[in-house]
């Protein structure tokens, strides 16, 4: 079976299930110009890549080392790798961002995540030339569009002994990075509002202790960030100049009863989707921006995220009978739900079954409003390009349907781009692999172009031997995706790149 092959012009059946036809627009040519291999399998050797205009440098976050590497093109098929960034040895990097004159970097000390953590800044001679505190476990960093500002999204992850709050910092270069000033933005004035919006929070906990940010979006005039909560099914907004945090919206849930928004929560069974009693919090990982007649729009990658003691199974669950019948969960016992949701009148059954992440990318308002969501599309599609590959997993060799009764193909990664005029948003399947490409010029009416997939699917390749056939299979576990505009790359025409975490490599794509 071709790996590329166009979508099918009429319905295709995998097992029991028609696969609707999704139509795609003129497709673009996604050509690899150039790739960097770490040769470290499952450790994360390639997380987040930045492209910096101003001197050409590709950065891309190595958490095997741990390491921020610098990668050239020169005109060959390997992005080299000419210096690392100078990290101490207590200075773990999770993320980085760049404008013209500046690279930053978030860091934190792995032997102790709970301390405050901070961004390291590099001048483009790769000179590290000051330090900027955040907050506990600094996840993600990045500049707003003038430059002027950088946010990092706090993780604030509980350890053992305690919960620190999740918050924002709002770090102000306008005098410099030596006279920055940086203001850490507590979400506690949220608390409240939290509640009433019905956002997901922890039994025991204030909204503020339980948030997590794992992801910063950015107005087009930078005034303006909102702020993915995963584990919440929420988004913040920030103030960025007053550095406060002024809104919340939880994200509600999918229907997975209704046509059009199905999954397949069975790993048994082969390809087979269907509509089942159960409702998806969307909690995105990445986020993204677009503008559109003057109004920003928010494009998420709906993954999920389930802490340990929150899930179970659904056939090992406490469901009530009008939730779903035996028969009906049975066709989704394996499914991950929470235990922590759905209650609705208190009797200590699941009245209204959560399950996690949406398997889409959607499209919300600036106030929280969904305006689109692609539905069961992604599965759809890959069980059209991949056959019986549907839904593989990314740390062994391909087997299909492994990850349907977790969170399938798991959308992670999200950024968008605009060619020639039209807004495109590329989303990363962390599990099955690949990138999902939709028009999204239109934010209410998005069209599917095209599935690109750098993957060699087998089931012969062993990933247990040393050292693993990683490099045969391609392409595993898209993490960190970096648009490039024709105007600002090395080639003069758009750029595509993506770090791979599972195989800890880099794909540099040509866009035609």
């Amino acid at each position: 079976m071709a790996l590329f092959k166009k979508i099918l012009s009429a319905g295709m059946v995998i097992g029991a299930t028609a696969i609707a036809p999704v139509q795609a627009v003129q497709a673009l040519d996604f050509n690899i110009i150039a790739t960097h291999e770490t040769g470290i399998f499952k450790k994360s050797a390639a997380e987040i890549v930045v492209f910096q205009k101003a001197t050409g440098n590709i950065f891309v976050v190595n958490g095997a080392g741990p390491s921020v590497d610098v990668l050239r093109l020169d005109g060959s098929k390997t992005a080299k790798k000419v210096a690392a960034l100078s990290l101490a040895d207590n200075e773990t990097p999770t993320s980085v961002a760049v404008n013209d004159k500046l690279v930053a970097v978030a860091v934190h000390d792995e032997a102790d995540a709970a301390q405050m953590g901070k961004i390291v800044f590099f001048d483009n001679n790769n000179k590290r030339v000051g330090e900027v505190k955040a907050g506990s476990l600094p996840d993600m960093v990045t500049f707003t569009p003038n430059g002027r500002y950088v946010l990092v999204a706090n993780e604030g992850e509980p350890t053992d002994t305690m919960d620190p709050e999740g918050s924002v910092t709002v770090i102000d270069l306008k005098k410099g990075v030596k006279k920055a000033k940086a203001t850490q933005v507590s979400l506690a004035p949220l608390n409240e509002k939290a509640k009433k919006a019905g956002v997901r929070i922890a039994p025991g906990k204030t909204f503020a202790v339980d948030a997590e940010p794992e992801y910063i979006a950015t107005s087009g005039d930078g005034k303006t960030a909102w702020v993915a909560l995963q584990e919440n099914n929420a988004i913040a907004e920030i103030d960025v100049k007053k550095a406060v945090a002024t809104d919340i919206f939880s994200l509600g849930l999918k229907d997975h009863s209704k046509p059009g928004q199905g999954l397949d929560p069975n790993d048994k069974n082969g390809f087979n989707i269907g509509n089942h009693k159960l409702f998806g919090m969307y909690m995105p990982d990445a986020i993204a921006s677009m503008d559109y007649k003057g109004k920003t729009y928010i494009l998420t990658a709906n993954e999920g995220d389930a802490r340990d003691a929150d899930e179970k199974k659904a056939g090992k669950a406490n469901i009530d009978a009008n939730a779903a019948t035996a028969d009906e969960i049975k066709a989704f016992k394996k499914i991950r739900i929470s235990i922590l949701d759905g209650d609705t009148d208190g009797d200590g059954d699941i009245d209204k079954i959560h399950s996690y992440g949406a398997r889409s990318f959607s499209i919300f308002s600036e106030d929280g409003k969904l305006v689109y969501d692609s539905g069961d599309a992604f599965e759809r599609i890959t069980g059209d390009k991949l056959g019986i590959f549907f839904n593989s997993n990314n740390k062994k060799a391909a087997k299909g349907d492994s990850r349907s009764d977790n969170k399938g193909p798991e959308p992670e990664g999200i950024t968008t781009g605009v060619i020639d005029g039209k807004t495109y948003a590329f989303i990363g399947l962390e599990r099955v692999g690949g990138i999902m490409v939709y028009d999204v010029s239109t934010p209410d009416s998005p069209v599917f172009v095209e599935y690109i997939n750098n993957r060699t699917y087998s089931s012969d390749f062993d990933f247990k031997k040393k050292p693993a056939d990683v490099k045969a299979a391609g392409f595993l576990g898209p993490e960190g995706i970096h648009f490039v505009s024709a105007k600002d790359s090395p080639t003069g025409k758009p750029l595509l790149m993506v770090a791979y975490e599972v195989s800890g490599n880099v794909a540099i794509m040509e866009i035609n």
